[in-house]
């Protein structure tokens, strides 16, 4: 019997409901490009388009676009946060979406179509596919490129004995200092979290978005189960706090903010070994701690950041970063160079330096 493979635009709820249900089970499981994730950015000026590749009727692959319109130019601007989701060996399922991709993006008026899959560094075969469709890589990137994943499948106590001599000491530091951790994922938690995030941002120079941002994730996302606000509190003040999400059988840490007070009473570690337990309890097989850079050094922005992750003693993995599908050169030329511009100068106002903590 012929197998029917076929791409079409998903617009139904039950289509959605079957695009969730499909990439919550690939071994990806991308978070970023589940249908909740596409509607939260609409917040930010993003229109998610999902696109499905169906073999006999079910989901096989697929994409979701974040659309953003380019102000007075008519044209439009493609990215897909850790997409596609395939088997990028899958010459033939990759084809397929491609056309399609192309035939929206005209529709569309897309001058570029962005994506940064959790392909590996080391996969040369989907890299050469990605080459061969006329895609190349991009030096800047939206999603970090590098992160540390922590096996939840292990006992809890082998967990901990992994753990690097100084994380172990702080996490056992916090729990003798009295640092209490509790899940508040309310409209009071997110404005808990928010309050002491100004004060990590003013403290570390990096920009954040307004509570509403914040706020939205909430309401979307956590009658869902699908987002987690943890809390830690010292002599009953908050003075910690981490945004977690879930989906599948993984959960990411995204979003975390400390006070200037009381840091000594290492609250982060409190946080972190607390979830840890709370994933465990609730059959989560991997923690993505999100976020490192790629290539770690002293004077990186982020180097204490990886040395705090990298204390987990979680497994490091590189993915191949972002690559752009250039639709009309002359447009993402301007578009690239009018964006380095202006990040450089908000960045300037806003924090008093020019600094990327992406960079490679």
């Amino acid at each position: 019997m012929e197998i029917s493979k076929y791409c079409e635009v998903l617009e139904t709820q039950s289509e959605f409901d079957e695009w969730n249900d499909f990439i919550s089970t690939t071994n990806e499981c991308p978070l970023i490009q589940s249908i909740e994730w596409g509607e939260f950015k609409r917040i930010s000026g993003w229109i998610p388009l999902r696109i499905g590749v169906f073999e006999n009727d079910k989901i096989i692959a697929g994409i979701s676009i974040l659309k953003r319109k380019i102000p007075f130019t008519g044209k439009s601007l493609f990215y897909a946060p850790r997409g596609p989701v395939l088997n990028f060996h899958n010459e033939e399922v990759f084809s397929l979406l491609m056309l399609k991709i192309k035939e929206i993006a005209k529709l569309h008026n897309a001058i570029a179509l962005k994506i940064d899959p959790e392909i590996l560094e080391t996969d040369t075969a989907a890299k050469e596919i990605l080459e061969k469709y006329d895609f190349h890589f991009a030096n800047k990137q939206i999603q970090p490129r590098a992160t540390f994943f922590l096996d939840l499948t292990k006992n809890l106590d082998d967990l901990l004995v992994s753990f690097e001599p100084k994380t172990r000491y702080n996490i056992r530091l916090s729990h003798k200092k009295g640092v209490n951790v509790k899940e508040l994922s309310s409209q009071k938690g997110a404005q808990i979290f928010y309050d002491i995030y100004i004060e990590t941002a003013k403290r570390d120079a990096f920009i954040i978005h307004n509570f509403d941002y914040y706020k939205r994730i909430v309401e979307l996302m956590a009658e869902k189960r699908m987002v987690h606000i943890f809390i830690a509190y010292y002599q009953k003040m908050p003075i910690a706090s981490i945004y977690v999400f879930t989906f599948g059988q993984k959960v990411w840490y995204v979003y975390g903010c400390s006070s200037n007070e009381y840091r000594n009473v290492m609250p982060n570690h409190a946080l972190h070994w607390e979830v840890i337990k709370w994933a465990k309890q609730n059959d989560y097989k991997t923690y993505d701690l999100w976020g490192i850079p790629a290539s770690p050094h002293p004077k990186h922005p982020l180097y204490g950041v990886y040395k705090f992750k990298k204390g987990f003693n979680g497994k490091l993995k590189k993915f191949v970063g972002m690559y752009d599908l250039v639709l009309q050169p002359f447009w993402y030329n301007l578009m690239n160079r009018g964006i380095k511009t202006y990040v450089s100068i908000r960045s300037l106002i806003k924090k008093g330096k020019i600094s990327d903590s992406l960079g490679e």
